[in-house]
């Protein structure tokens, strides 16, 4: 009887410890999932692609605007735009996204004008976002150039957000 009621507490020791474990999982696995859904929303809008400009070689300069034009769906998709003067706005490149981790997402790329070497395939982007989450820096990875070349280069951009002021803006013309 001694041997049955102790091996019947040591089930009953094993299920609790199973039950508190799986528990405690979840609890930490809430966080991830959290912060993996926060770093999608403030991923997500119009991004315009910037350069820093300097009169000095010392010093990293102004963010100033390109015509190039980024924007991230709430839906998991993506198109790059670029916008030709006096001919308009095209698209150089779509597909869908996923955010890995913070600091971390991935864009299938299902068609790239720019980058055609990377058509069809998952392009790992590691990002950074600063000023109150308006600016966002990207690092990624290209293997090949468009002929099949090596290039082994890692591309680092700078995207502003693209945000809507408060009033119009008086010297724009429409």
């Amino acid at each position: 009887m001694r041997n049955s009621l102790s091996d019947l507490n040591d089930v009953v020791m094993k299920r609790i410890s199973l039950i508190l474990w799986t528990v405690l999982l979840l609890f930490l696995n809430v966080p991830i999932m959290q912060g993996q859904t926060n770093s999608k929303q403030k991923l997500q809008g119009i991004w315009q692609m910037c350069f820093y400009v300097s009169s000095s070689p010392d010093v990293p300069g102004e963010l100033k605007p390109s015509n190039s034009f980024k924007m991230l769906t709430s839906e998991g998709k993506f198109a790059n735009m670029t916008v030709v003067p006096n001919r308009g706005a095209i698209i150089i490149g779509s597909g869908t996204y996923h955010v890995v981790s913070d600091g971390k997402y991935i864009e299938h790329v299902e068609k790239s004008l720019d980058l055609p070497q990377l058509n069809g395939t998952d392009n790992v982007l590691y990002f950074t976002l600063r000023e109150e989450d308006d600016v966002l820096v990207l690092k990624y990875y290209v293997k090949k150039d468009k002929d099949g070349n090596d290039i082994d280069t890692w591309v680092y951009e700078t995207w502003k957000r693209v945000v809507m002021p408060a009033t119009f803006p008086k010297d724009l013309v429409r």
